[in-house]
């Protein structure tokens, strides 16, 4: 202990601590600090970081595709004057399955629109339980869903999307593949509440600073 901080600490009347003789082994670190310390060591499991980076490549891939085709058709009209006229059909595909694959990776997030009045009211413990409850009553909807995309995939089969070489069989499987991309995310947020959000793959279990490490 410095000589300047035993000084300070008389003037507070506060007690010094108790200082370490030579040779002596340093404290052993205390609980917490070392619950701290794993929890920031626990890596976040790989099938979740899989398919979080999957998502992710996936709706780059339908932006660009909604990109593409939009400003090409601009292109196409003013400049290039070709006889490509499916740039609408396209365009249109991939803003469907950006649609629903942003819904998985933004329920994924907490960042789809909801109330949050409660959330800054209500004790920790009585907000823990509305998200299980809310979870709970998403993936009840989202199995319903899949359930009706499946027989839509067997109608859109015998519907050919006009000027292209697809039938609709292309919109109702972002729907599959979206909302049961939604689907695993739910099944894993609830699996890592259950273990005490060791997995860190929910924002809300986690302490400030480091809510961004699970995106890593």
């Amino acid at each position: 202990m410095k000589i300047s901080e035993a000084f300070h600490a008389t003037l507070a009347g506060q007690p010094l601590p108790p200082q370490r003789g030579k040779g002596e082994p340093l404290p052993a670190s205390m609980p917490d600090d070392d619950e701290a310390g794993a929890r920031r060591e626990a890596p976040v499991v790989w099938p979740a970081r899989l398919l979080y980076r999957a998502n992710q490549a996936a709706l780059v891939a339908a932006l660009a595709v909604v990109l593409a085709f939009t400003v090409g058709q601009v292109v196409d009209r003013y400049l290039l004057k070709s006889s490509f006229d499916t740039y609408d059909q396209f365009a249109r595909i991939g803003l469907v399955w950006l649609t629903f694959l942003g819904i998985a990776a933004g329920i994924r997030d907490r960042a789809n629109v909801r109330i949050e009045l409660l959330n800054h009211f209500a004790p920790q413990r009585l907000r823990g339980v509305v998200n299980v409850v809310l979870d709970l009553c998403t993936l009840a909807v989202s199995v319903l869903l899949v359930v009706v995309g499946v027989r839509l995939m067997e109608v859109g089969s015998f519907q050919t999307i006009m000027g292209t070489a697809f039938s609709y069989d292309v919109m109702y499987l972002a729907l599959l593949v979206g909302i049961g991309t939604l689907i695993a995310y739910l099944l894993l947020r609830l699996a890592n509440r259950l273990t005490g959000g060791r997995f860190r793959l929910d924002p809300e279990l986690e302490p400030e600073g480091e809510q961004d490490d699970h995106r890593a």
